[in-house]
């Protein structure tokens, strides 16, 4: 049924995201050879009965054999489908739910007093990497730095007092490189703090790098390299390990596309909702950082209708997607736009970590349907959501999804026999 329905899609003219236009044309040939193998026939297009003498049934009946295992398909998506689907009532007023949000984003938006302390040893980190790039330190060699992350992109959340830097060398990092630009900005950085104050600032390094806290405000440093640098031979006793040095030019490419393309609010409001969820509902903190802002643009931007969406229909088509399985396997899902070729930006996410995420988001959606909005975003006095037991929500039972991923079990061992 479901390949019979895509191939009506393709031949009606459809479109599809360019993310999956390989996957698309590898459909559209499939289509082709399994029309010219005789499994359609006549004008209505209609698939044959079973062969002369017999032959061997399909499952589900006679007709075409299913897709190949490797062929994903389109999630299930509302909005783009509500001219298949004819209104019986109303749509509902989203006033409250309009009104809970913004307050939501007010709570998680951090004060500008605390965005100022950042900002303001960000201004002094800086000024310090462009005089050593200008006159380079004997022991350090920087090409630039780039300010990256949540405090980039603007969707920093309160409490969360640290700024993200990557800072490119011109050769490979090594550990005595990290120890010395440790060292050397610390001691810069000091010398630009208070007198009274200095004895306050610390600093601790990690596998990427190291990061340095004062008076409350910390700098995460990632030391990175020029990507063609990469590419060397990499020790890896002496070495930064090269999936760290990778991850930390990819941030920089995160930061430059976020910028450029999430020029809505609404796409900000959503990163901070998002992220809120991470923090307290338990499917959602195997999703990463980047998986969000990817989410939260595709449920605000792409339609192919063009209209803009407010904040309650792009919270609610969010919550509809991944109901939908739009991160489930199989699914054309969202494409990472930051790496070539066709990277799926839920590829690093288990299967089991998958169904939690779909089946979660059946559950929150049920609730928002019957008006359980507070209880979604934990306002004040609401009670706290659950996904183990029957919850009602305006008269209204709802009870959570339940897993559809099994594990598969190991074949057990083969027991020995002596024989007889």
């Amino acid at each position: 049924k479901q390949w019979y329905q895509r191939r009506v899609a393709i031949t009606a003219g459809d479109s599809f995201p360019p993310s999956s236009i390989f996957a698309e044309f590898r459909l559209l040939i499939y289509c082709v050879k399994m029309s010219y193998s005789g499994y359609y026939r006549g004008r209505g297009g209609g698939p044959r009965g079973p062969p002369r003498g017999g032959g061997p049934r399909q499952p589900g009946g006679y007709g075409p054999p299913p897709l190949p295992p490797d062929m994903i398909y389109k999630s299930f998506d509302p909005l783009e489908s509500k001219h298949l689907f004819q209104r019986v009532a109303p749509e509902k007023d989203d006033t409250e739910l309009s009104q809970a949000i913004i307050a939501k984003n007010l709570e998680l938006t951090p004060p500008p007093e605390e965005l100022a302390k950042l900002q303001e040893q960000v201004t002094k980190l800086t000024s310090i990497v462009d005089t050593l790039v200008v006159s380079p330190a004997p022991e350090v060699d920087i090409e630039e730095m780039r300010v990256v992350g949540s405090f980039k992109k603007g969707t920093i959340l309160a409490g969360h007092k640290t700024a993200d830097i990557v800072l490119i060398i011109k050769h490979l990092p090594t550990l005595e490189d990290i120890t010395n630009i440790q060292n050397l900005m610390k001691e810069k950085m000091n010398a630009q703090q208070p007198e009274k104050e200095r004895k306050k600032a610390t600093t601790k390094s990690h596998e990427s790098g190291f990061s340095y806290t004062f008076n409350g405000s910390t700098l995460n440093v990632f030391v990175t390299t020029l990507p063609n640098n990469t590419k060397e031979t990499i020790d890896p006793e002496k070495h930064l390990k090269l999936e760290n040095l990778k991850n930390s030019l990819a941030a920089i490419r995160h930061a430059r596309w976020f910028e450029e393309n999430a020029y809505q609010s609404s796409i900000r409001i959503l990163v901070r909702i998002l992220k809120d969820f991470k923090k307290r509902i338990p499917f959602f903190m195997n999703v990463n950082p980047w998986t969000i802002d990817l989410l939260a643009h595709h449920s605000a931007v792409s339609n192919t209708n063009g209209n803009t969406l407010s904040v309650p229909q792009v919270f609610r088509r969010c919550l509809q997607l991944l109901a939908a399985g739009i991160l489930l396997p199989g699914s054309a899902s969202i494409s990472d736009p930051c790496e070539p070729g066709f990277v799926k930006a839920h590829s690093f996410m288990s299967y089991e970590h998958q169904d939690e995420l779909a089946c979660g988001a059946q559950t929150l959606l049920r609730a928002l349907s019957h008006g359980g909005y507070k209880e979604i975003l934990a306002m004040k006095g609401a009670r706290k959501i659950t996904f183990e037991n029957a919850v009602m929500f305006d008269g209204i039972i709802v009870t959570p999804s339940k897993l559809a991923y099994e594990k598969p079990t190991e074949p057990a061992e083969a027991m020995e026999t002596n024989g007889s």
